[in-house]
């Protein structure tokens, strides 16, 4: 899959939203058969497919409740959740076609990655952290008792928590320089957190996307921290998203000129 290819299905995610959306359910679903990930499964990866298919369709009711109530974050709303999860999808399907691997190689992995990715926003109310990954903690602990009901394995529990955390913005420089240290393996918690990551901002830095969505996470951070709702509007703030957070540096991420993409964005602020 191309930047092109998951584009148009950002776009046609987009597109659907809300007025002929499906759910959030069919997104995970149609994610991982297009990885293969399908039975029959050893039992530990059928109930971790099992705990992901539980997760997407609780966040998908909960946050319909909050849209009937208009309480449903503008950025951090089911279509940010389902774009992360075909964005997170591409990478996967690049890192197979680098490695050359066999579909049925890293199952179980992959699988991981998407559970914890359909629940890391969980209960988002649209508000910000106050201490470190406060609101990463909640939505895992809303998403637990699913794993759990699913029989999901302690090991994959764990690691879906610390997935999840992962995506707390101001860890991300430090896991991307921890994880650049090693060889990229998808079995490595420092590359399962990166990949993560990346997949969480991917639409974010897309010249394409970035105004619509900056002008999303803008309206939903104007209720609480209007100064800062402001800041991410300016030039200033979109060098320092770019600098920052925007850091890819896993062979699929690179393979989509993902960092080219980037530093273009820069010298062309730069230029301003």
């Amino acid at each position: 899959m191309s930047i092109q290819v998951l584009s148009e299905k950002i776009r046609a995610l987009k597109s659907d939203w809300p007025d002929r959306w499906v759910s959030l359910r069919d997104v995970f679903k149609s994610c991982h058969e297009r990885l293969g990930i399908a039975p029959p499964l050893d039992q530990r990866t059928s109930r971790l497919l099992a705990g992901g298919l539980s997760v997407s369709n609780f966040v998908e009711h909960s946050c319909k409740n909050m849209a009937r109530k208009n309480k449903e974050p503008g950025y951090h709303s089911r279509l940010h959740t389902a774009i992360v999860l075909e964005s997170l999808t591409a990478l996967l399907l690049e890192q197979r076609q680098i490695d050359k691997l066999n579909t049925q190689s890293l199952i179980r992995e992959e699988i991981l990655l998407l559970v914890a990715m359909a629940g890391h926003d969980a209960g988002h109310n649209g508000s910000r952290n106050s201490s470190i990954c406060q609101l990463e903690s909640r939505s895992f602990r809303l998403i637990r008792p699913l794993l759990e009901a699913a029989e999901c394995d302690e090991r994959d529990i764990y690691a879906i928590k610390r997935i999840i955390w992962s995506t707390d913005p101001t860890l991300y420089e430090k896991l991307h320089n921890g994880a650049r240290t090693t060889d990229f393996d998808l079995r490595k918690p420092s590359w399962q957190a990166v990949l993560c990551q990346e997949a969480d901002i991917l639409a974010s830095a897309i010249p394409e996307f970035e105004k619509e969505l900056t002008l999303s996470l803008a309206d939903e951070w104007r209720k609480t921290d209007p100064m800062s709702a402001e800041g991410l509007l300016s030039r200033g703030g979109r060098t320092y998203f770019l600098s920052h957070y925007a850091k890819f540096s896993s062979p699929p991420a690179l393979s989509f000129g993902l960092r080219d993409i980037v530093n273009d964005q820069l010298s062309k602020l730069q230029e301003q």
